[in-house]
Parts: C-alpha cells; structure tokens; sequence
C-alpha cells in the first residue's frame, strides 16, 4: 500500500514539475515589448535585404544564451534572425536601432530598448562581411585619396 502511495506522489510530482516547466518555457518565449520605427532605407537583417517602410521590432527568447528576433512589417514582411545579448554601461534614453552604413547600403547591428542596459546584438551576416571586404578593395585600388568609411546610423524608435 505504501508503495503504490509513494509512486501516486512521485508521479503527481513530476506531472506539477513538467507542468511548471512549460508555463514558464511558454512565458519565455513570448514577445517581449515590440519597438516600431519607420526606417527610411532599405536595409538588411542578416542576409535578408528588407524596404524603406515601418518596422516591428520584436525578442523571443527561449531557455539558451541566443535570442531571436522578428522584424515584421505592415506588409506582412516577416524576418527571424538570431541574436545575441549586448551591453553597456549607460543606457540610451530612447530605444534605438543602430545600422551599420557602407556606401548605400545599410546592415541592422543592433536593438536597444530606453533605459535598458541589455540590448540586442545582430551577428555579422555573409552580406555585410562581403560588402564590408568590397569596400576595402575598393579603398586600396581608389587612387582618387578620397577615403569612405564605415558609418553607424541610429533611429530612434517608439515603444508600443
């Protein structure tokens, strides 16, 4: 008898222990707070080139260190790139999305919610890095000393 009881609460246990686990696996992976912003370029989140228009910007987060963002647009434009976390040490006012410009073309680097340390981190996507070897070559072969750089935009974006 005491041994059909003792498995009853075992199993009753880890039921309330899986349980448990989903709900805050199902917490986890919902949306955190969407950033809207107009962006007036066209611009690319890993190696997806998206038009000028207006942008959600939105986290999942899951149990592991890498994030996923959806960019999402009133055209039913959808995009999901992994990320990772970024910091610093003294937090933008305004939420922020931070571009990376070479030339006319412009590469999604990261997304900073105001006043919050921890922001988002897009990974170097083959697009950028190619785009960025490019650049250089045409630096080294342009005799004209007239030098382009690397530029960094930022837009200042709405929370919803």
């Amino acid at each position: 008898m005491d041994g059909k009881v003792i498995k009853r609460l075992t199993m009753l246990s880890l039921v309330s222990m899986f349980t448990l686990c989903a709900a805050v696996a199902s917490a986890n992976a919902q949306l955190s707070i969407p950033i809207r912003a107009k962006i007036p370029f066209d611009f690319s989140v890993g190696d997806k080139k998206l038009p000028a228009g207006e942008y959600t910007f939105s986290r999942l987060s899951g149990f592991s260190d890498t994030k996923t963002i959806s960019v999402s647009s009133e055209g039913s434009t959808r995009v999901f790139q992994s990320t990772f976390e970024a910091q610093v040490l003294i937090p933008k006012k305004d939420s922020t999305l931070v571009f990376h410009k070479y030339g006319d073309q412009y590469f999604l680097e990261q997304i900073w919610s105001g006043g919050e340390q921890e922001g988002t981190q897009v990974p170097e996507s083959r697009s950028e890095r190619t785009t960025r070897r490019q650049l250089a070559q045409t630096q080294q072969s342009n005799m004209s000393g007239k030098v382009m750089k690397v530029e960094t935009v930022d837009i200042v974006a709405g929370l919803f």
